[in-house]
């Protein structure tokens, strides 16, 4: 049975056609709460209510929703992503910008490999594709780190799930980043006790939001020399988008540009459960001539049953060597925004426009703006630009 809340009934889930709509497995109260672990998923609906479902069901639906959603970089190579390939069919209005429904045979085209597929395909590699590979990982983190039955189910979707952050070729890198992360994280990880997954860390009476923060400082200070070769962590170097950029290159070459290791911090962050994206301006005051900056958004849940969650910001913070890292002064979500070089009112004076990367194209309002691809509307966006100019708009003299 579901190892949740009493008030957490658990239902056989619908069929995978019906994923298509992303419907629920079970049924809850306002007031229930059900926690992830190895056999079932928590989420939080958009309207407070708290479900469970069992996680092939979970992982069928995060498919539905990458499939739904897929940028148009990544149609023609889908079998090789891992989507389904007898069951993908001719669907080609999914790359166009607010379709919100797919053409086929009624939700099929929707599946991530089958298990049997995955278990015993015959063709090299199709088992463990990216696609495949970054579900796992997604699900994986659900079951050991806790502040992820805190965070909504759309938010999840959306920024964790997602095997890509902009146009960056498709690397396998979510095991390598899952398994980085974990020993910075270690105190926080849960086990599946007999009813529900009980923390073996200490501080078990912090707030998720209290847990995430803390986990983004500790990833900011320690990724790079966890993933950097024996004494040499990954650093910063200019001029490398888009030549080094996808996590897998940053990490192999040791060092890129602010837009690979804004995509190498969100994956990591990602792969702990925590939903990431990408931010930045694709020219200060909108001129080309004057470059372009990315960084880092993370989500955190808000306080309490119904609080209200937030996107803070923080850089990447590459070159911390290890054995340094208590001395190091790592960027983090609760730092003063004043403090960042780039926030600063001569900068954000409402002449520069800045984005943040989705991945859900109906509900985008915008396309991202990518520096180094200039004219390419593939990536969904947000426009943040409002957020920025008032909060940037107050520092510096």
């Amino acid at each position: 049975g579901c190892r949740c809340r009493a008030s957490c009934r658990h239902r056989r889930p619908p069929p995978v056609a019906a994923a298509a709509a992303l419907h629920l497995g079970v049924d809850a109260d306002a007031s229930g709460s059900c926690a992830s672990n190895s056999t079932h998923v928590g989420w939080i609906l958009d309207d407070g209510r708290s479900v469970s479902m069992e996680r092939d069901e979970a992982r069928s639906e995060m498919a539905a929703y990458l499939w739904r959603n897929v940028m148009p970089y990544d149609v023609s190579d889908a079998r090789a992503l891992g989507f389904d390939p007898d069951s993908l069919g001719s669907t080609p209005g999914i790359i166009e910008r607010g379709e919100s429904s797919l053409t086929g045979d009624g939700g099929g085209a929707l599946r991530s490999v089958s298990r049997a597929a995955r278990e015993g395909s015959a063709v090299d590699g199709l088992s463990d594709g990216v696609l495949n590979q970054t579900l796992h990982y997604a699900l994986e983190a659900k079951a050991r780190y806790p502040w992820t039955d805190a965070i909504p189910r759309s938010v999840y979707l959306e920024y964790v799930a997602p095997y890509a952050v902009v146009n960056e070729p498709r690397t396998d890198h979510r095991q390598l980043l899952f398994d980085a992360v974990d020993g910075m994280l270690a105190e926080y990880q849960r086990t599946d006790g007999p009813t529900v997954p009980k923390l073996r860390g200490p501080a078990p009476d912090e707030t998720p939001r209290e847990q995430i923060k803390e986990a983004v400082r500790l990833i900011n200070t320690r990724l790079w020399s966890a993933l950097g070769r024996e004494s040499s962590p990954i650093v910063f170097r200019a001029g490398l988008t888009p030549r080094i950029y996808d996590p897998l290159s940053v990490v192999a070459y040791g060092h890129s540009s602010c837009t690979g290791l804004a995509i190498l911090l969100a994956s990591a962050l990602r792969s702990a459960g925590i939903p990431a994206r990408m931010a930045g301006t694709p020219a200060w005051h909108g001129n080309d001539d004057e470059g372009n900056h990315g960084w880092v958004e993370a989500y955190v849940p808000g306080d309490g049953a119904g609080g209200k969650g937030e996107w803070a910001f923080l850089e990447p913070t590459p070159g911390i060597a290890e054995g340094q890292e208590d001395a190091a002064d790592a960027d983090d979500l609760d730092r003063d925004p004043c403090k960042r070089w780039f926030c600063q009112r001569d900068r954000f004076d409402g002449s520069t426009r800045t984005y943040a990367t989705r991945f859900d194209r109906v509900e985008a309002d915008a396309t991202y703006p990518m520096a180094w691809a200039v004219g390419d509307d593939g990536v969904p966006g947000l426009d943040r630009s409002d957020y920025y100019n008032e909060v940037c708009g107050k520092c510096g003299q």
